[in-house]
């Protein structure tokens, strides 16, 4: 596993197909499109109606079924239709029952109480984290090795036009025509990213590379994913809670909603597009490791004049200011990201592709979700300043042991 310390040995751009990529920024819009809906519009939504930071902090434990879909992974790399093909056979059926959910969500709202909403914020949470299981193995199976950092782009890409399509569009909908009219056109979207599943061509033979069956046992004996799970903890647990405050804060530092939907998801998805093009090429000469550790850093240091900005009451003398920190905050998270998951494409065993990819990507959101469900309480308990001073000192620690593991799973690796 020697491209996971060394930079890769990446063939030109133009080796890979145009065709190949746009259907896997299609694909991952189409389960980003709910999911941004969730992360970006909705709490901005109700923090304009005056609800809770805690409550809002745990909208984050509606993606329970994103940290735990590794359970049913192997189920989906084992179980399909012939006729329709491995990947595609999922990818149909869950996109079909998130549109079924979009538009359920659209004619329920909080009309019929809290419980059938999270009913039906689960229903869409759990066919999106399938569908996704579905997607990143199409993905680590198309790619070759050498072309995991465009896979990795192409992911990073249709996160972000789901960003700006799921949060900017619908919160822009909402602010003008309600909530039913936003999410009817949400569900309507979704159904038209429908048509990249049929341009799915999926290679001959990757039905009979796996010599065993897919499961989880097997994942979990490999080293390398092992070491992966413990760079996961150390890295990402500082990440969640500053983004899940972002938006409360941009609300109580009086943006509006339509401003927050410009700023977060056209032109921080923007940026962010820009960021995965940039890790993509940076890759090309650099590992995916040695990425992720420079982002590391970027963040401590953004983290900690953000602080010191909220301290200082610098917002109230330029209020575009916090603007320009989400900016920079969104950017190098899309870097992180795209570098993240090249690590996880080269890690994940093609042999069970959905399953490995999945099971780093669960413990990862796992990670995150706690971290973000916790948020909410400690920006309450220590105020928005201080909350980001602690960060950055916890992200310059995250970043050290990150290093360290990283060494360690290089030396293990030298070993096998």
């Amino acid at each position: 596993m020697n491209q996971q310390t060394k930079p890769e040995q990446a063939l030109p751009f133009k080796t890979v197909s145009a065709l190949s990529l746009s259907v896997v920024v299609v694909l991952y819009l189409a389960h980003a499109l709910p999911l941004y809906f969730y992360n970006v519009a909705l709490p901005a939504i109700l923090r304009h109606q005056g609800i809770d930071l805690r409550w809002i902090g745990m909208l984050s434990l509606l993606y329970i079924p994103w940290a735990f879909k590794f359970f049913w992974a192997p189920l989906i790399d084992r179980f399909y239709l012939k006729k329709l093909g491995k990947r595609k056979t999922w990818l149909l059926f869950t996109q079909i029952a998130l549109v079924i959910g979009v538009v359920a969500l659209a004619f329920t709202q909080f009309d019929y109480g809290l419980g059938v909403f999270v009913i039906v914020g689960l229903w869409i949470s759990t066919f999106a984290a399938t569908q996704d299981i579905a997607i990143d193995g199409y993905t680590v199976e198309t790619f070759s090795e050498s072309e995991y950092r465009f896979g990795s782009m192409a992911q990073s890409i249709g996160v972000a036009l789901g960003s700006m399509v799921g949060g900017a569009a619908t919160l822009w909908l909402y602010q003008l025509y309600g909530w039913q009219t936003a999410l009817i056109s949400l569900a309507a979207m979704t159904a038209l990213t429908m048509l990249a599943v049929f341009q799915t061509k999926e290679k001959s033979t990757s039905e009979k590379i796996a010599k065993q069956p897919p499961s989880l046992i097997r994942a979990f004996k490999r080293p390398e994913m092992l070491w992966a799970l413990a760079l996961i903890v150390c890295y990402r647990v500082v990440e969640a809670p500053a983004m899940a405050m972002l938006n409360p804060m941009l609300i109580d530092q009086k943006w509006s909603l339509a401003q927050i939907g410009v700023l977060m998801s056209v032109i921080g998805a923007g940026i962010g597009l820009l960021a995965a093009v940039t890790a993509a090429f940076l890759l090309k000469k650099i590992a995916a490791t040695r990425l992720l550790i420079w982002a590391g850093w970027a963040r401590s240091l953004v983290y900690l004049l953000l602080g010191v900005a909220v301290l200082l009451s610098w917002f109230n003398q330029w209020h575009m200011l916090l603007g320009l920190f989400v900016v920079v905050i969104l950017a190098i998270r899309y870097i992180a990201m795209t570098a993240l998951y090249a690590h996880f494409m080269h890690t994940s065993s093609k042999e069970q592709a959905g399953t490995d990819f999945t099971i780093l990507v669960c413990f990862e959101l796992l990670v995150y979700f706690i971290g973000g469900a916790m948020s909410g309480f400690l920006a309450k308990a220590f105020g928005y300043g201080n909350f980001y001073l602690i960060l950055a000192v916890a992200s310059v620690l995250s970043v050290l042991l990150s290093q360290v593991l990283i060494h360690k799973a290089k030396q293990t690796q030298q070993l096998t």
